[in-house]
């Protein structure tokens, strides 16, 4: 039978509705009800999985959606200030003819605030009528879940539509106010950037060739835009860095769990249970869970019966020694009653006896057994343990080794929820947990915890037990009580300091680490970690986000390809003049694409190159912040052919926009040069 159940008070403490639950518990067994499992709702992955699985994607969502609106606001005020610098003259001769600089913005502002507010609005309905879709599938892909229902989100809609429309208004805005305390003669001058006048070129070495010094002055004279440029290839590539490292990161830390199983099995137990024994103690303890798998008011029964059947004997044997004592018709009378008793209630006993073998499958006889063997068990010493009924052989006995295990909860601050710890109690001289020392009171803390929380030499360490209410403070004693990978998230002492610690009996364990495959009693049986389950992690993972990582790279692709077509473009209008000069003078439009496109080309792949470190410095520094409510130290891992990978889509993108530039340079015409510039 299976039951489920609520509480009427929803918000009753964990600590109160784990100690209902286990008085629910006793109350059961009281009644000869034998209850095999009991698991809270927040332990129950069944309910709870599927929504933290969910909550935490939510985040690394957020977190890019968070970094697409840092790269649109970028975009805005390339576009804001490209803008301007083209409209340079018109609002030069607008400010001369007496229009007041209000109605200038409010002009200017008007077209980006319309268009923007139409994209933002655009956008989210597109979204959510097309991209609702494959997140049904993605998470129907690894759950059973309920159908699937869209609901309107106000969150979303002033994350996806309210802030970039708001975003593109205020930075055109602000870049437009800014502009306005220019002259009029200053933009019809095109000195609205901040440039005055004619500056005098450097003074560059007459050894260089003439190609090499007319890029350089290429560079020199587009500086600004070239490091307007640099940080536009950081943004994009950052984007696209981070859809591309997702998975290695994930699937490195797959195998950091892999390895970090410092056996071939791992077995969590419901209670201890010891692997020796003899072969009467195993049968004595299968006698007993056969018993108690049966229905235990058959059993209880039974027992009445003979603790019946042994009143009446005693009966009998007193009627008959009185009545051996002195002969009388009364004294043999009660003695013949006394024996009939004695029928009645061998009688009843057999016929619970016999309800008790039909419940076991067995005659008589073996029941007896039955109850023999399992009444030479000592269930009142709470140091005996059970002892497992099969017998795993001698040598998988001896190389299995106990330990101890127990969550406790660490509050990770400012809202990120509690990190759910487990610390281990194991032998010193363990053969699984090799060179870590947990003699004399040794705390050991996991190399996760030390790189995700930054703990320091002597720090104390205060976590709590959610269920009992309790609270525990471990100190850190420096690097020599460090160790494991960056993703153990442990804390390690001896098993003898473990039970000491929790209030458990001295022989207390409840699990075995084993490179061998053991046959436990699926009573006592809970759990097996092997390395295959540590690796499905991974692939479910990989599984899960393959189809996501498409639509972030595409994502990063088409913003790739922007950026880089918008900041190139504006070193190209920049130069339009020289363009139109070098046309004059008879040079060929593959000769200035030559000159030109070259240069802006050497600056792409520096940029590309060189932003490589900033890019992943701030994806660790990302990552930690948006993985941090996660279980777990997920270490960021960026592997050399991503970094590759990243280069070359951002060179590849690159190239089709140079394509373009080639037909913007043939557009500039030879009257460019001919205008009045003073």
């Amino acid at each position: 039978y299976t039951y489920s159940f609520t509480f009427a008070d929803r918000d009753l403490p964990t600590a109160d509705r784990i100690d209902a639950e286990q008085d629910m518990v006793e109350a059961l067994t009281d009644a000869d009800a034998r209850v095999d499992d009991l698991i809270d709702a927040d332990s129950n992955q069944g309910i709870g999985y599927a929504r933290d699985d969910v909550d935490g994607d939510s985040m690394m969502w957020m977190t890019l959606l968070d970094i697409i609106i840092v790269i649109m606001a970028f975009v805005f005020v390339v576009l804001t200030d490209a803008t301007i610098e083209e409209e340079s003259a018109i609002i030069g001769t607008l400010l001369a003819s007496g229009y007041r600089r209000r109605e200038i913005v409010l002009h200017y502002l008007a077209l980006p605030a319309i268009v923007g507010v139409i994209a933002a609005l655009l956008g989210t309905a597109l979204g959510v009528v097309f991209f609702t879709e494959p997140m049904r599938s993605l998470y129907y892909g690894s759950y059973s879940l309920p159908p699937f229902q869209v609901y309107w989100s106000w969150e979303i809609f002033v994350k996806c539509a309210v802030v970039p429309a708001a975003a593109l208004i205020l930075i055109t805005l602000v870049g437009l106010l800014r502009k306005m305390g220019k002259t009029p003669l200053q933009f019809l001058r095109h000195e609205a950037s901040g440039k005055s006048g004619t500056k005098r070129g450097l003074q560059l070495p007459e050894r260089m060739g003439f190609v090499s010094r007319f890029r350089l002055r290429i560079f020199l004279r587009n500086l600004g835009n070239f490091a307007t440029l640099f940080v536009g290839i950081a943004f994009a590539s950052l984007l696209l860095l981070f859809g591309l490292a997702i998975l290695p990161t994930m699937t490195h830390y797959a195998d950091n769990l892999e390895t970090s199983l410092v056996a071939e099995h791992q077995y969590t137990l419901k209670a201890p249970l010891e692997l020796e024994g003899t072969a009467e103690e195993r049968e004595q303890w299968s006698a007993l869970e056969r018993l108690q798998s049966v229905d235990g008011a058959l059993l209880t029964a039974a027992q009445d019966a003979d603790d019946e059947l042994d009143d009446a004997a005693d009966a009998t044997q007193a009627a008959a020694d009185a009545a051996t004592a002195s002969p009388s018709a009364e004294s043999l009378a009660a003695a013949q009653d006394a024996l009939a008793k004695v029928q009645d209630k061998k009688d009843a006993l057999y016929a619970r006896l016999d309800d008790l073998a039909d419940a076991l499958g067995c005659n008589r006889d073996e029941a007896i057994d039955l109850i023999d063997k399992a009444s030479k068990i000592d269930t009142d010493n709470d140091d005996i343990h059970p002892v497992n009924t099969t017998d795993n052989g001698a040598g998988a006995i001896a190389q299995a080794e106990k330990y101890a295990v127990y969550q406790l909860q660490y509050d990770r601050g400012d809202g990120n929820g509690e990190e759910t710890i487990s610390v281990y109690g194991i032998s010193p001289d363990s053969r699984y947990w090799k060179d870590l020392n947990v003699d004399d009171g040794c705390v050991v803390f996991g190399g996760g915890l030390l790189d995700k929380f930054g703990w320091s030499e002597g720090q104390k360490v205060t976590l709590g037990d959610k269920y009992e209410g309790e609270h525990y403070s471990l100190e850190y004693a420096g690097k020599d009580c460090a160790w494991g990978s960056k993703s153990d998230m442990n804390i390690y002492m001896s098993i003898e300091d473990f039970n000491e610690l929790f209030g458990n009996d001295a022989a207390y364990f409840n699990g075995y680490v084993s490179d061998e495959k053991l046959d436990l009693d699926a009573r006592y049986f809970a759990g097996d970690t092997t390395p295959d389950d540590m690796r499905a992690v991974g692939d479910q993972f990989i599984g899960m986000m393959s189809k996501m990582i498409g639509m972030m790279i595409g994502l990063a692709v088409s913003i790739f390809l922007l950026f880089m077509y918008l900041l190139t473009k504006a070193v190209i209008d920049h130069s339009a003049r020289s363009i139109s000069y070098m046309k004059v003078f008879g040079y060929r439009d593959s000769e200035i694409s030559h000159l030109y496109i070259r240069s802006i080309t050497l600056c792409v792949a520096a940029s590309l190159v060189l932003s490589l470190p900033v890019i992943i410095g701030s994806l660790t520094a990302i990552f930690r912040s948006m993985l941090l409510a996660y279980n777990g130290n997920i270490e960021i891992y960026v592997p050399a052919w991503s970094m590759a990978a990243c280069v070359g889509i951002g060179f590849a993108t690159y190239l089709v926009v140079a394509l373009l530039h080639t037909r913007s340079i043939k557009r500039v015409s030879l009257a460019e040069a001919l205008k009045v510039q003073e």
